[in-house]
């Protein structure tokens, strides 16, 4: 006896297994309404990279800055800027990642830093944690990720 296809109502019933619970489930994790004005430093040597990273961020209405090297981050918080949220990269030019946040750190910013990178082995992932970022995260950077921090921050 041969197989036989799905009838087309058999086939819309298999698409719709959850009844859009899944979809549903999706909107809560990625939306978001701020309570508090959240700042977001966003560093990285690719300018494709920084500039999506910033959209992200201000679509769920984060005030951003962006810098492309490890070097200008250190100067922006330097000169006083305070950020509830530094994402930044491993790989940049001038100052890398891991120098610039192990300095950031031991200047005495406590916020929340968040280190992204387009490589996600394991020895990436605890060079980033150890030299000081609370979270890692491979590229690209997912509001899937990134609204529950927000949240955090926000303290919802």
């Amino acid at each position: 006896m041969a197989p036989t296809l799905p009838s087309d109502d058999q086939a819309s019933d298999q698409d719709n297994w959850d009844n859009g619970r899944l979809a549903r489930k999706r909107q809560l994790l990625t939306e978001i309404v701020l309570r508090n004005r959240l700042t977001a430093l966003v560093v990285d040597g690719d300018t494709t990279c920084r500039v999506l990273e910033q959209l992200l961020l201000r679509s769920y209405g984060v005030q951003t800055q962006g810098v492309d090297n490890g070097r200008d981050a250190i100067a922006l918080i330097a000169s006083g800027v305070k950020f509830d949220l530094i994402i930044i990269d491993m790989i940049l030019p001038v100052l890398n990642g891991l120098e610039a946040t192990r300095q950031i750190r031991n200047m005495g910013v406590h916020c929340k830093m968040l280190g992204v990178t387009a490589c996600s082995g394991e020895s990436e992932r605890q060079a980033f944690l150890a030299a000081g970022v609370d979270v890692f995260i491979e590229k690209p950077l997912d509001p899937e990720q990134l609204v529950p921090i927000l949240r955090e921050l926000d303290g919802q």
